[in-house]
Protein backbone atom coordinates (compact mmCIF):
# COMPACT_ATOMS: atom_id res chain seq x y z
CA UNK A 1 0.00 0.00 0.00
CA UNK A 2 2.75 2.19 0.93
CA UNK A 3 4.88 1.56 -2.34
CA UNK A 4 1.15 2.26 -4.64
CA UNK A 5 0.94 5.74 -2.27
CA UNK A 6 4.46 6.78 -3.24
CA UNK A 7 4.19 5.51 -6.94
CA UNK A 8 1.42 7.56 -7.01
CA UNK A 9 2.93 10.79 -5.50
CA UNK A 10 6.11 10.42 -8.07
CA UNK A 11 3.44 9.95 -10.88
CA UNK A 12 1.55 13.48 -9.78
CA UNK A 13 4.74 15.17 -9.28
CA UNK A 14 6.17 14.25 -12.81
CA UNK A 15 2.56 15.31 -14.15
CA UNK A 16 2.81 19.03 -12.52
CA UNK A 17 6.51 19.38 -13.27
CA UNK A 18 6.29 18.07 -17.05
CA UNK A 19 4.65 21.83 -18.01
CA UNK A 20 7.44 23.86 -16.17
CA UNK A 21 10.32 21.41 -18.08
CA UNK A 22 8.74 21.35 -21.56
CA UNK A 23 7.74 25.44 -20.91
CA UNK A 24 11.81 26.40 -20.00
CA UNK A 25 13.45 24.18 -23.21
CA UNK A 26 10.96 25.90 -25.69
CA UNK A 27 11.65 29.35 -23.77
CA UNK A 28 15.73 28.35 -24.24
CA UNK A 29 15.05 27.53 -27.79
CA UNK A 30 13.57 30.74 -28.71
CA UNK A 31 16.20 32.56 -26.48
CA UNK A 32 18.45 30.69 -28.90
CA UNK A 33 17.43 31.54 -31.80
CA UNK A 34 16.63 35.37 -30.82
CA UNK A 35 20.50 35.60 -30.03
CA UNK A 36 21.09 33.49 -33.20
CA UNK A 37 19.07 35.53 -35.21
CA UNK A 38 20.89 39.17 -33.05
CA UNK A 39 24.17 37.79 -34.72
CA UNK A 40 23.60 37.13 -37.85
CA UNK A 41 22.46 40.72 -38.42
CA UNK A 42 25.27 42.10 -36.75
CA UNK A 43 27.55 40.49 -39.20
CA UNK A 44 25.55 41.25 -42.11
CA UNK A 45 25.44 45.16 -40.63
CA UNK A 46 29.65 45.08 -41.44
CA UNK A 47 28.80 45.26 -45.29
CA UNK A 48 27.03 48.53 -44.63
CA UNK A 49 29.23 51.32 -43.94
CA UNK A 50 28.76 52.41 -40.03
CA UNK A 51 28.59 55.81 -39.14
CA UNK A 52 27.83 57.79 -36.07
CA UNK A 53 25.85 61.03 -35.60
CA UNK A 54 29.00 63.05 -36.17
CA UNK A 55 30.34 61.65 -39.51
CA UNK A 56 26.49 62.32 -40.84
CA UNK A 57 26.57 65.95 -39.80
CA UNK A 58 29.83 66.29 -41.37
CA UNK A 59 28.59 64.51 -44.80
CA UNK A 60 25.71 66.71 -44.73
CA UNK A 61 28.12 69.78 -43.84
CA UNK A 62 30.16 68.80 -46.98
CA UNK A 63 26.57 68.52 -49.19
CA UNK A 64 27.18 65.06 -49.85
CA UNK A 65 24.08 62.70 -50.99
CA UNK A 66 23.77 59.88 -49.30
CA UNK A 67 21.45 57.18 -48.64
CA UNK A 68 21.43 56.06 -44.61
CA UNK A 69 19.75 52.94 -43.11
CA UNK A 70 19.01 52.97 -39.44
CA UNK A 71 18.06 49.90 -37.50
CA UNK A 72 19.08 47.41 -34.64
CA UNK A 73 19.91 44.20 -34.26
CA UNK A 74 16.93 43.38 -31.69
CA UNK A 75 14.69 44.66 -34.20
CA UNK A 76 13.04 41.60 -35.90
CA UNK A 77 11.63 44.05 -38.80
CA UNK A 78 15.54 45.37 -39.32
CA UNK A 79 16.53 41.43 -39.26
CA UNK A 80 14.09 40.69 -42.17
CA UNK A 81 14.64 43.96 -43.64
CA UNK A 82 18.27 43.98 -43.68
CA UNK A 83 19.22 41.02 -46.12
CA UNK A 84 16.82 42.41 -48.90
CA UNK A 85 18.95 45.88 -48.36
CA UNK A 86 22.49 43.50 -48.98
CA UNK A 87 20.77 42.04 -52.17
CA UNK A 88 19.21 45.50 -53.36
CA UNK A 89 22.61 47.44 -52.90
CA UNK A 90 24.78 45.15 -54.69
CA UNK A 91 22.71 44.79 -57.71
CA UNK A 92 22.57 48.97 -57.57
CA UNK A 93 26.15 49.09 -56.75
CA UNK A 94 25.24 52.02 -54.09
CA UNK A 95 26.80 52.57 -51.03
CA UNK A 96 24.61 52.62 -47.94
CA UNK A 97 25.96 54.10 -44.63
CA UNK A 98 24.33 52.58 -41.88
CA UNK A 99 23.42 54.14 -38.38
CA UNK A 100 23.20 51.56 -35.00
CA UNK A 101 20.24 52.78 -33.08
CA UNK A 102 20.34 50.30 -30.38
CA UNK A 103 19.61 52.43 -27.07
CA UNK A 104 18.65 55.23 -28.75
CA UNK A 105 16.56 56.44 -25.76
CA UNK A 106 19.74 56.07 -23.85
CA UNK A 107 21.65 57.97 -26.73
CA UNK A 108 20.44 61.63 -26.67
CA UNK A 109 22.05 62.74 -29.94
CA UNK A 110 20.47 59.76 -31.81
CA UNK A 111 17.20 60.51 -29.96
CA UNK A 112 17.73 64.28 -31.06
CA UNK A 113 18.61 63.20 -34.68
CA UNK A 114 15.69 61.22 -35.35
CA UNK A 115 13.36 63.27 -33.90
CA UNK A 116 13.99 66.15 -36.03
CA UNK A 117 14.37 64.08 -39.28
CA UNK A 118 10.51 62.75 -37.78
CA UNK A 119 12.44 59.20 -37.99
CA UNK A 120 10.04 57.05 -35.36
CA UNK A 121 10.41 53.79 -36.17
CA UNK A 122 13.04 51.39 -37.59
CA UNK A 123 14.37 50.10 -39.94
CA UNK A 124 14.00 53.01 -41.83
CA UNK A 125 16.01 53.59 -45.20
CA UNK A 126 16.38 57.68 -46.60
CA UNK A 127 18.52 59.63 -48.60
CA UNK A 128 19.71 62.77 -47.66
CA UNK A 129 21.33 65.65 -49.33
CA UNK A 130 22.75 69.15 -48.39
CA UNK A 131 21.51 68.65 -44.83
CA UNK A 132 18.14 67.48 -45.83
CA UNK A 133 16.35 64.33 -45.56
CA UNK A 134 14.86 64.10 -49.47
CA UNK A 135 13.26 61.06 -49.54
CA UNK A 136 12.19 57.68 -47.28
CA UNK A 137 11.37 54.08 -48.70
CA UNK A 138 7.65 53.79 -46.99
CA UNK A 139 7.07 50.70 -45.02
CA UNK A 140 10.56 49.36 -45.80
CA UNK A 141 9.55 46.30 -43.24
CA UNK A 142 7.15 45.69 -46.46
CA UNK A 143 9.66 46.66 -49.31
CA UNK A 144 10.62 43.41 -51.57
CA UNK A 145 14.24 43.51 -52.97
CA UNK A 146 13.12 45.42 -55.45
CA UNK A 147 11.07 47.74 -54.34
CA UNK A 148 14.46 48.58 -52.42
CA UNK A 149 16.07 48.63 -55.74
CA UNK A 150 13.77 50.91 -57.34
CA UNK A 151 13.95 53.54 -54.47
CA UNK A 152 17.76 53.21 -54.58
CA UNK A 153 17.67 53.75 -58.70
CA UNK A 154 15.20 57.10 -58.40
Amino acid sequence: MIKKQLLLKVILLLIFLQPTIGHASAKDYLLDNEAKAISSYQKSSHFLKSVSISEIQIMMGNKKAFYLYIGRATCPHCRNFLPRLLKATKQCNIPIYYLDSENSSLNLELKTFRNHYHIATVPNLSQFQSNRLTKTLERPSLASKEDITLFLSQ
